[in-house]
């Protein structure tokens, strides 16, 4: 009786760990081959992950890095997922930090990419609009010799404005550089040379960016004949003519297929994001009226659309 008992226990036993082990192995065989992991539930980030999911051809899961950050944080360490997503700043140095056994690492919806991933090679897209299309853009919509002036900070965006001295030479356009360390310099440097300027480029800037300076730029722009370009629909309401235009849900359905090639090809690609010009035809009206002597013979799409 205690041995045919004892043998019945055991017997349970091993089923129930078969049992278990079948479950183990079916659970890690059907775990989605890639990790998508979210900075936040901003709109922003949400748009981009709204794109991707409409385009993406592999099973995925999502983690949320403001829900659980710890839960993220394991799932990167481990090595559940041969290749993941990382959307926005947070997400994407957390993936590099502690992602080590990923092979396959892709990054999106970040400024400069680079800072946040080290020395890893640079795979997914980044917003910064490259400052050699812009100009290229001004040049062929507003014609050479225009004078273009850019509001920065040195140690944020030097770098970029060597870059944009190059561009605006190749494209036969003057750069005006306006180096501020401070908001409170901003119209100091810029009141002086509005007589002599055609276009006020904006970039992103943590100096000059808020919405006040925006703003208060634009307006004073249009008064004195001054065209004002900037990075995003803020800019297009606050009166500027031209405004360098980023779909986020068009970064995520990029970033699909960018997935996919990662995932099938092995191929890293780096890539900035698709750009829309939005126009702003009430501006340009103001523009021709204030100095007709720049503007009047200048073309733009008759109805404001990107």
């Amino acid at each position: 009786m205690d041995r045919a008992y004892r043998l019945s226990v055991a017997i349970f036993f091993l089923i129930f760990y078969v049992i278990e082990i079948f479950h183990f192995t079916c659970a890690v065989a059907g775990e989605p081959p890639i990790g998508i992991f979210l900075s936040s539930k901003i709109r922003p980030y949400l748009q981009a992950l709204h794109g991707l999911e409409s385009e993406i051809s592999f099973d995925y899961q999502v983690f949320d890095l403001s829900e659980n950050l710890e839960l993220a944080k394991h799932y990167v360490k481990s090595r559940r997922f041969q290749t993941c997503l990382a959307i926005g700043p947070e997400a994407i140095s957390l993936l590099y930090q502690y992602g080590n056994a990923i092979p396959n690492k892709m990054a999106i919806m970040a400024l400069d990419l680079e800072k946040f991933i080290g020395d890893h090679k640079v795979c997914g897209i980044d917003l910064r609009i490259p400052i050699e299309f812009q100009m290229k853009v001004l040049r062929q919509k507003f014609g050479q010799h225009r004078k273009v002036a850019i509001l920065f900070n040195k140690e944020e965006n030097g770098r970029l404005i060597q870059k944009a001295k190059e561009a605006a030479k190749n494209n036969g356009l003057s750069l005006i550089e306006l180096q501020v360390d401070s908001p409170a310099q901003i119209m100091g440097k810029l009141d002086p040379v509005f007589k002599e300027i055609d276009i006020i480029l904006f970039i992103p800037d943590s100096v000059v960016i808020s919405e006040k300076i925006v703003t208060h730029i634009t307006k004073t722009a249009l008064i004195k004949g001054v065209a004002v370009c900037g990075f995003n629909r803020f800019f297009y309401e606050s009166g500027a003519l031209l405004s360098f235009i980023i779909d986020y849900e068009e970064v995520g359905r990029q970033a699909a297929h960018l997935l996919e090639k990662l995932v099938k090809e092995h191929l890293c690609i780096f890539t900035p994001p698709k750009v829309h010009l939005l126009w702003n035809q009430h501006a340009f009206k103001i523009l021709v009226k204030t100095r007709p002597d720049k503007w009047k013979d200048i073309a733009i799409p008759e109805v404001d659309k990107e």
